[in-house]
């Protein structure tokens, strides 16, 4: 143990049960540095904060003589708060008991000596038996010689009440009382020993012993301790060097001691039992030894270091669980902490083995706990009451699987059938339930654009020009020859029909007035005048608004064909702005030409329909996105889905997306992006969204829908290949469904990313998966173990 906090005084000590504060009463026999015969009873601070290794004093009085017993009592024995911090009892060497008010104490300003509240005066020779009850904190229990034993009231300390002196008589006659202990369960059993080696069990109600003993050679008794948790069980040692053992009685069966421990060499002279675990004593004896004993073994756990003179007094710090207060003759009050006791005994050489390891205190138990494990697991456990005839309690252990994120669990189900076997009628069905489930736009035309990706072959273009609003031309049903030649014949029918009809209904009618008294034009009159209007039409035709060319151009170019120079002849109609000639001529001239002449035509042209088909024709259609405004990104993505070709499908489609991008258009990027099967550009976009709340939308939920579409558009494009940030990405939601017990799931999103690991984190979460998966039951066993060994 190392002493981290002292005091040089020869003094008795006491804590104060609920408060930083120890008391010490100068020690009746013990001889400081000055030589002073003063006693005093003075208060330090417990300031375990402070660096410094002195313990401040905070007050100090005089008192009417030394002290043999010094106790300090809890709150509560006297009602205000004046009283605040309880009573503090010495019993005095000129046989009275003296009590103060600590916080009067405390407070006083150099008016210390008001602090005593009462001088108890009852008893002949020094007070050594003293204790406040723990139970009832206004009783105080004195003894002195003769055996006699005094219960004092002091609930009102200015007007103390004693009740009548308890004394035993004949055989059990005690002689100087020694030492006194009330009983931790009971408030009406108290216990005393005496010099003459008899111990009795006083029974308050009825004034008398209970019952009394005593060891067989009536061994001077030095102190006794009740058992804190074992309420008939308490332990009496001697101070007499020839029986320096201590023995546990127990109460109902008082023939002979239930145990011994044997360690010290010397007459033991203090002791205290552990208030926190009562497998833990603590024993000082004119060895020069204070030992730390395990009552449960026998065996010693360790000892403060070692001292030029021995300890006379001992106690447990009742705030803080492992930390004593001891006095010693070498004039030191110290404060030591059992956590940094040695793991060997004392007496044991450094290279003898060592004992058994130390049992830990039941304040660093738990009786009850729980840890999350991977996967899903939550691990508890609790005591269970002992079954008949077993030495200790056991603890159960449960494992529980924890579902924290139910909505992604059920989603994640889903999605998992909806996929499970691939078909692209069941992936397009999914699409389409999402898209009509989609409570925004923009998430309702993506999971629509995925829904035709899943389209077979080359029908996706057509399921997609359809969907940008562009209807394709429907190819009229071709005709066989004999078809055409029924329909011609049915028309000619038809009309010979209509006419030999339309014959005969006007011949079967007699209708000579009319002939007669209105005469027709004869048919030669009729083709006459149709010849004479002819003439006219085409005389009007001839001289009408046409501009008569010029007349060494038009022999230029006449020329030039006479020639056969048809490229010459094509120039200067293109010079003369004639570009319906020049087309007609460059046809003439062959295809290169009639190439050439087109492309000059298209590249001149002012019309913006002309400009797609200069990209047509070209079969220049880069050219085309990389230029065409981006207001009309949906018919650049129909002129593409009508004409470019399967290998440059992609790269067109990734060209408009990159350029939709720029300008901050992420929706028709990322459709365009989806058209070019650019899975890390889409899920680039899609990512946006984890980093806010989504129309109120938690984190979960986010990466759940980013999962759907993720792994929708992978299926829909065969994508096999991933980006680290991709891989990250799945690799968290893969974490993610483990965490909630979907390891199998998990598993299967892992085996997406490959046989090349991107990073260690991903190999790891992969064999505890698996782990999890295949060694579960040896998991749990591992996870027990420290649960046990505590």
């Amino acid at each position: 143990m190392a002493c981290i906090k002292s005091a040089q005084r020869a003094a008795l000590t006491a804590l104060a049960p609920d408060a930083p504060y120890l008391a010490a009463g100068t020690m009746t026999g013990a001889v400081d540095l000055s030589f002073s015969a003063s006693a005093n009873i003075e208060i330090f601070r417990l300031d375990f904060q402070s660096d410094s290794p002195d313990l401040p004093l905070l007050a100090a009085a005089p008192s009417p003589d030394r002290f043999n017993r010094l106790s300090w009592s809890r709150p509560g024995a006297v009602e205000g708060d004046s009283f605040s911090l309880g009573l503090l009892a010495g019993g005095l060497s000129d046989g009275s008991v003296a009590v103060w008010n600590p916080l009067s104490l405390i407070s006083s300003e150099g008016k210390a000596e008001d602090a005593m509240v009462a001088r108890l005066e009852k008893h002949t020779g020094p007070v050594c038996g003293l204790e406040f009850s723990e139970l009832t904190p206004n009783r105080l229990a004195s003894g002195a010689e003769q055996g006699e034993l005094c219960i004092w009231d002091l609930k009102n300390p200015v007007e103390p009440i004693v009740y009548p002196p308890l004394k035993s008589v004949g055989s059990h006659a005690q002689a100087e009382i020694s030492c006194l202990s009330w009983n931790p369960k009971f408030q009406h059993i108290v216990a005393s020993t005496s010099s003459n080696g008899m111990t009795v069990v006083w029974d308050l109600r009825n004034q008398k012993p209970l019952t009394s003993f005593s060891d067989s050679n009536r061994r001077k008794c030095s102190v006794l301790q009740w058992n804190p948790d074992m309420s008939t069980q308490l332990i009496v040692a001697s101070d007499d060097d020839s029986s320096p053992s201590l023995r546990v009685w127990d109460v109902r069966k008082t023939i002979s001691p239930v145990r011994e421990f044997v360690g010290h060499s010397k007459g033991v002279i203090a002791m205290s039992w552990c208030p926190y675990d009562s497998s833990f004593l603590l024993t000082c004896s004119k060895d020069n030894r204070t030992i730390c004993w395990d009552t449960v073994s026998g065996e010693i756990i360790s000892e403060l270091p070692a001292s030029a003179n021995w300890n006379f007094d001992l106690h447990w710090y009742r705030k803080i669980p492992g930390v004593i207060a001891a006095s010693s003759f070498d004039g030191k009050i110290g404060i030591y902490n059992l956590e940094f006791s040695g793991i060997y005994a004392a007496g044991d050489a450094v290279g003898a083995p060592a004992r058994q390891r130390a049992p830990v205190p039941k304040w660093l138990k738990c009786s009850t706990g729980a840890s999350f494990g991977f996967g899903g697991k939550l691990v508890s456990f609790h005591p269970v009451a002992p079954t008949q005839g077993a030495q200790a309690s056991t603890s159960e252990v449960h494992v529980h699987n924890l579902v924290i994120e139910q909505s992604l669990v059920s989603r994640s189900a889903e999605f998992e059938d909806a996929i499970l076997n691939g078909d692209k009628s069941s992936l397009r069905a999914l699409c389409e339930k999402k898209s009509q489930e989609s409570l925004s736009d923009e998430e309702r035309e993506t999971w629509g654009f995925l829904m035709i990706m899943f389209e077979d072959g080359d029908f996706v273009r057509t399921k997609l020009l359809a969907h940008l609003g562009f209807e394709p031309p429907q190819a009229p049903p071709a005709s066989s020859p004999d078809e055409l030649s029924q329909t011609l014949a049915d028309t000619l029918n038809l009309d010979h029909a209509t006419i030999t009809d339309y014959a005969d209904a006007q011949f079967l009618t007699d209708n000579g007035d009319d002939f007669f008294n209105n005469p027709q034009p004869s048919e030669a009159s009729l083709a006459e005048d149709l010849v004479s209007t002819n003439g006219q039409q085409t005389e009007q035709e001839m001289s009408g608004d046409v501009v008569p060319s010029d007349p060494s151009i038009d022999k230029s170019i006449q020329h030039a064909l006479v020639v056969g120079d048809y490229k010459g002849a094509v120039n200067q109609c293109l010079s003369a702005n004639r570009i319906a000639d020049a087309l007609v001529i460059a046809h003439a001239g062959g295809s290169a030409l009639w190439e050439s002449t087109r492309n000059h035509y298209l590249k001149n042209s002012i019309s913006p329909y002309l400009k797609v088909v200069s990209a047509m024709v070209g079969n220049d259609l880069m050219s085309f996105v990389s230029t065409w405004p981006l207001s009309s990104w949906k018919e650049t993505l129909a002129l593409l889905c009508t004409f470019a070709q399967k290998e440059e499908w992609h790269v067109l489609c990734d060209t408009l997306a990159s350029r939709l991008l720029n300008i901050g258009d992420t929706l028709a990027a990322t459709l365009c992006y989806i058209c070019a099967g650019n899975i890390d550009k889409a899920v680039e976009i899609w990512s946006r969204t984890l980093k806010s709340e989504d129309g109120g939308k938690i984190y979960v939920d986010l990466l759940q829908d980013l999962m759907e579409k993720t792994i929708t558009l992978a299926l829909a494009t065969g994508h096999k290949r991933f980006s680290s940030s991709l891989s990250k990405l799945v690799e968290n939601y893969a974490e993610l469904l483990a965490s909630q017990g979907l390891l199998k799931t998990a598993m299967e999103y892992l085996k997406l990313l490959g046989s090349d690991e991107h990073s260690n984190e991903l190999a790891i979460l992969r064999d505890r998966i698996a782990c999890s998966m295949e060694g579960h039951s040896k998991h749990i066993s591992l996870i027990c173990l420290p649960i046990f060994c505590l």
